[in-house]
């Protein structure tokens, strides 16, 4: 845990703001977690405490001074500005994505609270993973992608290009339309040639054009680093990537 680092939670349900910041706990790379009940006193919290601001975790419809004042606000201060936006929308609220993009979020969480969803978010805005080092490997694996949240969920089949203990670049049918939200987040079930399948979560980095399928375009390239990978899934990708290396020793 980074003991300099502050992620702020914003909620005028004390029950809400406690589930929030218990979730928020399970990222070792949170530091301290502020709880206010609203804007101004976020503000006032911030300023009576030392340390960067991580992320924002925030209800999209609270009292007192609007949400986007107070983010226009904290982009005077260094120490504060650029913080990622959480943004907690009711499920069923239609025009979510308008708002979302109106208020600057970063991602939308839907309510009622999906804890992974969460939890996962928080290690994407979080996570320091360097890709830069990581071997990559071409062998033979496919690849169940699924993206988006709540209702707009869909599977894909995709074609895995390379891989790596960070991340992985596919090649995937072009998403449909409502499949991704502003962040995008998404499943990816790993399935070798021998031995289990292996999942993680992972978000999206950069999507190009697929040079190969020009004609049809009907797919393209997306690179993904992983976030969350529980110990199992860690031990048998780095055996995977062991065993078809041609190079172990490099």
């Amino acid at each position: 845990m980074n003991d300099n680092n502050l992620a702020l939670v914003i909620d005028d349900s004390v029950s809400m703001r406690q589930h929030v910041t218990s979730i928020l706990r399970e990222n070792d790379d949170v530091g301290e977690i502020l709880e206010a009940n609203n804007p101004d006193d976020a503000l006032r919290l911030l300023m009576e405490h030392e340390g960067k601001l991580q992320f924002i975790v925030s209800d999209w419809n609270v009292q007192g001074m609007p949400l986007t004042d107070f983010l226009q606000v904290i982009q005077c201060q260094p120490r504060l500005a650029g913080a990622p936006l959480l943004l907690l929308i009711e499920e069923d609220k239609h025009d979510a994505k308008d708002l979302a993009k109106e208020m600057g979020a970063t991602a939308i969480v839907t309510t009622p609270l999906d804890p992974e969803r969460l939890l996962v978010l928080s290690m994407a805005v979080t996570g320091t993973v360097d890709r830069r080092r990581s071997k990559r490997i071409r062998s033979p694996i496919t690849c169940q992608m699924e993206l988006g949240i709540a209702k707009a969920k869909k599977a894909y089949s995709s074609g895995v290009i390379n891989i790596s203990d960070s991340g992985i670049l596919l090649r995937t049918p072009i998403p449909t339309r409502g499949s991704g939200y502003i962040y995008d987040i998404a499943t990816l079930t790993l399935q070798p040639e021998r031995g289990e399948a292996i999942t993680v979560s992972a978000r999206i980095l950069r999507i190009e054009a697929d040079s190969e399928d020009r004609k049809s375009e009907q797919s393209v390239l997306m690179a993904m680093e992983y976030i969350t990978m529980d110990s199992r899934a860690r031990k048998s990708l780095r055996q995977y990537l062991r065993m078809y290396d041609p190079d172990p020793t490099s």
